[in-house]
């Protein structure tokens, strides 16, 4: 069979999260099962089916989620109802939308990224310190 034409394709939208805290590994997985979770939740099973919310990319404190065309402002907000995934505590912040992913990888590439937290002295205390 062969692929569609170009115009007769769903138009994808790509949208840049940022995991917070940085250092944790989160499987692609567990979280595609947060956001279809959360955007599920939020908008019901119907919207949902018409998000298309996908994981495309995860990896050092990041991810590129797919969605269609139009839709990117509900799963931005759907992102930002996620509190875990799996069993792990993170937060998902959107930092940008593109209509392709390598724009996305472009941005992502100059990002410093956040070390494990480290122990400091706050008085007499010693608490850890985060770094971002």
């Amino acid at each position: 069979m062969r692929p569609r034409p170009k115009a007769l394709r769903q138009k994808r939208r790509y949208l840049l999260v940022r995991v917070l805290p940085p250092w944790q590994e989160i499987e692609q997985k567990a979280l595609y099962l947060a956001v279809s979770g959360a955007v599920t939740s939020l908008f019901g099973d119907a919207h949902a089916a018409e998000i298309q919310p996908a994981v495309v990319f995860s990896d050092r404190g990041c991810a590129i989620l797919r969605c269609r065309r139009g839709c990117e402002g509900d799963l931005s907000v759907a992102c930002a109802t996620v509190t875990a995934a799996g069993d792990l505590r993170v937060a998902l912040r959107t930092v940008a939308v593109s209509g392709t992913i390598a724009a996305l990888k472009g941005r992502m590439d100059g990002w410093i990224h956040a070390l494990p937290p480290q122990e400091a002295l706050y008085g007499e205390k010693e608490v850890r310190s985060f770094r971002y």
